[in-house]
């Protein structure tokens, strides 16, 4: 994957199993588990940056001939405006997380401002 598509983590329901997975569900070369330092969650489905907190979850290598539609209809599920990265209830951020493979920056949802 080069240097402008960066892998998806995500936390709820975008998880594999859960119901807004079909968002994803064909569009990814691999998942793997991974570790978002810095941030917690502050609601069941909201994680908000928070010193000394962690969030478990996933992190999706999204196929390239399809990465930009895979992200926009998951920035359309989170209700951010065509083309922007921050709605009301959510911002799409670099966020740099952690996994076996080692570091590396990935796109979450996170609360806008935190």
């Amino acid at each position: 994957m080069s240097g402008k598509y960066r892998p998806l983590f995500v936390f709820g329901t975008l998880r594999r199993g859960e119901p807004n997975h079909h968002y994803l569900a064909g569009f990814y070369e691999r998942v793997v588990s991974a570790v978002l330092p810095g941030y917690e969650r502050v609601a069941p489905l909201m994680i908000a940056a928070r010193d000394g907190a962690e969030v478990v979850g996933e992190v999706f290598f999204l196929t390239e001939s399809r990465y930009n539609q895979t992200l926009a209809g998951c920035d359309e599920l989170e209700e951010l405006p065509p083309g922007m990265l921050v709605g009301h209830e959510y911002e799409r951020r670099l966020v740099r997380i952690t996994t076996a493979e080692g570091p590396l920056q990935a796109w979450a949802y996170v609360q806008p401002g935190s």
